[in-house]
């Protein structure tokens, strides 16, 4: 399984977010700058985000984006789903491929299990989390760009 790169730059866009004072609306311009994406495309990510409530925009002078809720409350799995629409699960391509195998398929099993894994873990594992485990030196760029 491999997820889209949209993904990841929502995971990075967010990480950020969290790592903004509360109340202080972020650039657009300075996300994309920071987590090294291009900033239209980091629109498109955030328009989708916006649309299940992970992010606020505001416009004007004072205008930005923000957090749409806690970050402690915001799952990857939320992100996942929130871009992609679903998380990528297995399919089994038995009746293309002529399988003889119908019950108890121990490929078919194995991938279940490892779908179920994936989806745990994106649900246990929070951007509040992520935020607060980097690393005083990787939260250096946020207090050269907070202080802008």
């Amino acid at each position: 399984m491999k997820f889209p790169t949209s993904i990841e730059y929502a995971v990075h866009a967010l990480v950020y977010l969290a790592r903004v004072p509360a109340g202080k609306p972020a650039l657009l311009a300075d996300v994309a700058s920071v987590i090294r994406v291009p900033e239209s495309y980091l629109r498109k990510v955030f328009q989708l985000l916006a649309k299940k409530g992970l992010v606020t925009t505001q416009r004007g002078a004072k205008g930005g984006v923000g957090l749409g809720r806690e970050a402690a409350d915001v799952s990857l799995r939320d992100v996942v789903e929130a871009i992609d629409g679903s998380l990528p699960l297995y399919t089994c391509l038995r009746s293309q491929r002529g399988c003889a195998v119908t019950e108890a398929c121990p490929v078919k099993s194995a991938f279940d299990e490892a779908g179920r894994k994936m989806a745990e873990v994106l649900e246990n594992t929070s951007i509040g989390e992520l935020a607060g485990s980097l690393s005083r030196r990787a939260t250096n760029w946020l207090a050269v760009r907070a202080s802008a």
